[in-house]
């Protein structure tokens, strides 16, 4: 479940690259908002200090509330970042479901 709401948080900010009017904006930033307090809560259930500190760290960024009035290529290369975080954070993951469950652990 987590690893699809990652991928769908992911595919979002992907979205945000191209030119979208305001409003998707900010549907995206409370979907953001919404996501990345999940994550750090379930993060927070399994007790993995490192990821609830980023997602936290995310859902502040990506407050919809008090916004960061930070200039567009700064939330380009924000965004760049966080996508690439993200895939990584999905094909790593513990409880990854991509991997081959053929494998023996």
């Amino acid at each position: 479940m987590t690893q699809l709401l990652k991928l769908a948080l992911t595919g979002l900010l992907i979205l945000c690259f191209l030119g979208m009017p305001y409003v998707f904006f900010r549907i995206a930033s409370y979907s953001l908002f919404v996501g990345f307090g999940w994550l750090a809560y379930h993060s927070f259930l399994r007790r993995d200090k490192f990821d609830v500190y980023i997602f936290f760290i995310l859902t502040i960024l990506y407050n919809p509330f008090i916004p960061f009035p930070l200039p567009h290529i700064v939330w380009l290369i924000i965004n760049t970042l966080v996508v690439i975080g993200m895939i990584l954070n999905i094909l790593f993951a513990e409880d990854n479901p991509y991997e081959d469950s053929t494998k023996k652990r």
